[in-house]
């Protein structure tokens, strides 16, 4: 049945069965399913803009799911409420014209039934399932994924640039070159940008997109080289204790 997933996505059952075993579940629920979307999709942290740290989303998990001795059953099996989202997720991609069912879908699934424990945690830290369909579509136009709808999507950044795009809104909060930062930001970290006025802005990493480009097109594969990077973040609190990388 998992033959449309991505690689990403097939992870993430497998982390949400070693979750249940973990916890002494007979069956793999929506809060398995999420706390593998945890470790294995850190970009999903776009949609949820209240969240200021990963191990919160955790730590209300499984706060919420009982606990009990390791089940050491080889197979465990999905819930009704798990088996629906999971349907629901394939339904999302059907019908954003996706061909392949990944953890984005996954997790618009679990948001599908809002009167479920792991909606209700994702509602808590900002999730909304609209607006995470719409920064999905954007995403999908940005990175050119829809192709056979939209067209080969068009770089609008220049060479040899880094530029800082906050999730929500889609605006540019910051543009360095590649030579003017110490490493690239990856999902998940902190990043300090100031705004027009020269005042820092304190923001977390949600996803990174390369862009590469060939010349002339139909060179080969190898030909590629990096054109620009697209750093998708969102604002958050401060918090003197986090890693922080200026730019």
């Amino acid at each position: 049945m998992f033959e449309r997933y991505t690689s990403r996505a097939r992870r993430t059952i497998f982390i949400a069965r070693y979750e249940a075993a973990e916890l002494g579940a007979q069956e793999i629920e929506n809060e398995h399913l999420l706390l593998g979307l945890i470790r294995e999709s850190h970009h999903l942290l776009r949609y949820l803009p209240a969240l200021d740290y990963i191990d919160s989303l955790r730590n209300d998990i499984l706060a919420a799911v009982p606990s009990k001795e390791i089940n050491s059953s080889p197979n465990i099996p999905l819930s009704l409420a798990a088996k629906r989202a999971l349907m629901y997720a394939a339904e999302e991609a059907e019908t954003l014209g996706h061909q392949h069912i990944g953890t984005e879908h996954l997790f618009l699934g679990l948001l599908r039934e809002a009167d479920t424990t792991t909606a209700k945690i994702c509602l808590k830290h900002g999730a909304e399932l609209a607006k995470a369909r719409q920064l999905l579509i954007a995403s999908d136009f940005e990175a050119g994924m829809k192709p056979s709808r939209l067209g080969t999507s068009v770089r609008t950044e220049p060479d040899g640039c880094v530029a800082f795009i906050e999730a929500n809104s889609g605006e540019r909060v910051g543009i360095s070159g590649f030579a003017g930062l110490d490493h690239i930001p990856r999902e998940g970290e902190f990043v300090t940008l100031d705004d027009y006025r020269g005042t820092p802005l304190r923001f977390r990493v949600v996803e990174v997109v390369y862009h590469l480009h060939r010349d002339p097109p139909q060179a080969p594969a190898s030909a590629h080289r990096l054109s620009s990077i697209t750093v998708r973040v969102l604002r958050i609190a401060a918090n003197p204790a986090a890693d922080v990388d200026s730019t």
